[in-house]
């Protein structure tokens, strides 16, 4: 009985619907072709939709520092990440800065950090609905005794002290205090080390956002001739190239640089005509600590030329001597590059 009734029920909107075409005076359509299924797109991070973790930043404005980098990026490819490329953000503290919860959560563990003695990581685990995430805060000199696994956190809420580092910067000595901060979605995963780490920058809040975009516009780091941007892609493969093309000023038309290796952090540059030949090639000496702006040097067999320029993601500010003229002392009189994504 059922079956007749749903038999009786199809037919009686077919018909309808029938009736409805007939009577509505437009031709009917063509039929619809059909033709073969794209290639499958990779779908971004759904980071718009209802539920998905919002993240602040794990820094005060009063605990910012730029002795030596001010933030890392997320991935690119020094000596300690040349094969996966960096899994998180290193952000730079004062001496003494207190490194704070991202999101609300609860405190998945608390252990001994395996990269530095004397160091510890927190872990957090977020749950959005069935979505879980996990942020990670390494270097840590000391803990805040309330974080404790099992302990609820709220966002912003005190984890510890960034822990300090001291190293040798070109010739330079420094000491700064720094944590790596980490973000895994465990929807995601690479088959590589870290495999569910991914960028933290989709997931800030508004504010946290232009918090972060005013650090990373101070931020210096050693990669950043190919990998300028706070998100780079960590399965880059090397020699790794990238073309700046000049916009505005009248330095170079264009300059490319290049790494040939992951672990090795110098670059080959050439400088490039309109048509994009290369009518001078040589190699790249930085002195990142240098300040307000980092210095360049493009060494070539006939001469050396001496600059100063200012990174930010896609725009490069840049100044550079003739040779044997001295090093511009700001980017006043730069001509503007950019790179395409």
């Amino acid at each position: 009985m059922a079956s007749e009734m749903l038999k009786r029920s199809v037919l009686v909107l077919l018909t309808a619907a029938v009736v409805a075409a007939c009577s509505s005076g437009q031709s009917p359509t063509a039929p619809t072709t059909i033709t073969a299924a794209p290639p499958p797109i990779v779908v971004p991070l759904p980071t718009t939709v209802p539920g998905v973790l919002t993240l602040v930043l794990p820094i005060d404005a009063a605990d910012l520092a730029t002795t030596a980098f001010g933030i890392a990026p997320y991935g690119y490819h020094g000596a300690d990440h040349a094969e996966d490329g960096h899994p998180g953000w290193d952000v730079e503290y004062r001496l003494g800065g207190i490194v704070r919860a991202a999101a609300a959560g609860m405190v998945q563990s608390v252990f001994p950090d395996p990269s530095v003695a004397g160091r510890s990581t927190v872990q957090i685990e977020h749950v959005i609905g069935t979505h879980f995430y996990r942020t990670v805060y390494t270097n840590l000199a000391s803990v805040t005794p309330e974080i404790i696994p099992a302990a609820a956190v709220r966002a912003g809420q005190s984890l510890g002290v960034a822990g300090t580092v001291s190293q040798t910067v070109g010739t330079t000595p420094i000491t700064y205090a720094m944590t790596h901060f980490q973000l895994d979605d465990f929807e995601y995963y690479r088959e590589i080390p870290n495999p569910n780490a991914v960028t933290p920058e989709p997931f800030l809040a508004a504010d946290a956002k232009l918090f972060f975009d005013r650090i990373f516009s101070g931020a210096v780091f050693s990669t950043e001739l190919v990998e300028p941007y706070a998100s780079n892609q960590r399965d880059l493969r090397f020699p790794a190239s990238r073309t700046w093309t000049r916009v505005s000023g009248d330095g170079p038309a264009g300059i490319r640089f290049t790494r040939v290796a992951a672990r090795n952090p110098n670059y080959d540059y050439a400088i490039l005509a309109e048509s994009g030949t290369a009518i001078e090639t040589g190699t790249v000496t930085l002195a990142l600590t240098a300040r307000p702006f980092p210095s360049i040097d493009l060494v070539s067999a006939t001469g050396r030329r001496l600059g100063v320029y200012d990174i930010v993601s896609d725009q490069m500010r840049l100044v550079l001597a003739n040779p044997g003229a001295s090093r511009p002392v700001d980017v006043n009189a730069a001509s503007t590059y950019r790179t395409p994504r």
